[in-house]
């Protein structure tokens, strides 16, 4: 079951936590345009303009190495100097900077970018950097629907439904505990990427043709049994795996990344860089795949065959 799904129980079988649980569900889903037509002040909820970058309340040069949908910054270092340069301290906090620290800091990574896009993508790269964001007793209301996510991935669905319904803030020693787990199977991702072969397959989509990446994993019985015991990595933490993945100089930014599961059935987790989405509308929804930006789903293996093709397109 996914965080979308535990929404949906909360919505079906509590009336007074069904609108809030409506409007996590739509954040876990990227579907913001949705929320613009709810009553979400109701709820203390508040939209301001700001800066896109995940981490509101991490120093600035972890927030700037986050940022892989042109990864500007792969390295501490890297992200250090640069806030150095442009007069920022990179211990501060996106949450602690001025209005106008924001502008200049947004405005100078933008400058950045140019140096890795193509021209037909430039004017999209504003929307990725500059936006509106929604907040949540102070919290950035996405990453506090990341963070009740992560609690129900270790295991704690009833203490989460709770936190729905009564509109509270997880306990930050939970979230610590969910960021340690996260922290592991991330260095393992990470350690089996450099093992994985990436391949390609074409996806037609609007009458254009999309080359897309792709991880294909054969999951043994001992990996299943090694998930359970915290060893490997189990398929509930993919959707954000599919993202850390852009963040290696072997994933290609700018096009779809999927990656394919097989453990009888397809599971399916894949990524659209929100540049190819704002120019060319790119989705995946008409793939039986939820969500958007972020994908996730299952398949029958005839389905996976029919998208990838039997005779796999390699580097």
């Amino acid at each position: 079951m996914a965080f979308d799904e535990l929404c949906d129980e909360v919505i079906l079988n509590c009336e007074d936590g069904k609108d809030f649980a409506y409007i996590l569900k739509l954040t876990y889903l990227n579907e913001f345009e949705k929320i613009k037509n709810l009553d979400y002040k109701k709820f203390g909820i508040i939209e301001k303009d700001d800066l896109l970058f995940y981490g509101k309340n991490y120093p600035l040069f972890k927030s700037l190495l986050f940022f892989n949908e042109i990864p500007v910054f792969r390295k501490e270092k890297e992200s250090i100097l640069f806030l150095k340069s442009i007069e920022i301290n990179p211990k501060d906090t996106l949450n602690s900077l001025s209005y106008k620290e924001k502008i200049k800091l947004g405005n100078e990574f933008l400058k950045r970018c140019l140096k890795f896009v193509s021209k037909e993508y430039i004017n999209y790269i504003p929307y990725l950097i500059f936006g509106k964001e929604y907040y949540f007793k102070g919290v950035c209301l996405k990453e506090y629907v990341s963070a009740l996510n992560g609690l129900y991935k270790i295991g704690k669905k009833n203490k989460v439904k709770k936190l729905i319904i009564n509109r509270e803030l997880p306990n930050e020693k939970d979230v610590k505990k969910y960021k340690k787990k996260l922290a592991k199977k991330i260095i393992l991702f990470k350690e089996k990427l450099n093992i994985y072969e990436i391949n390609y397959f074409n996806l037609k989509f609007n009458n254009k043709n999309f080359k897309c990446q792709y991880i294909y994993i054969k999951q043994s019985f001992w990996d299943k049994i090694s998930g359970l015991f915290g060893e490997g990595i189990e398929l509930k933490y993919y959707p954000t795996l599919v993202n850390i993945a852009y963040s290696s100089e072997k994933v290609d930014f700018m096009k779809p990344l999927f990656i394919f599961v097989d453990g009888g059935d397809i599971s399916v987790y894949a990524k659209v860089p929100k540049l190819i989405y704002l120019k060319d509308e790119l989705t995946l929804n008409h793939l039986n795949l939820k969500g958007k930006y972020v994908y996730f789903g299952n398949w029958k293996k005839d389905k996976f065959w029919e998208i990838v093709g039997k005779k796999d397109e390699k580097i």
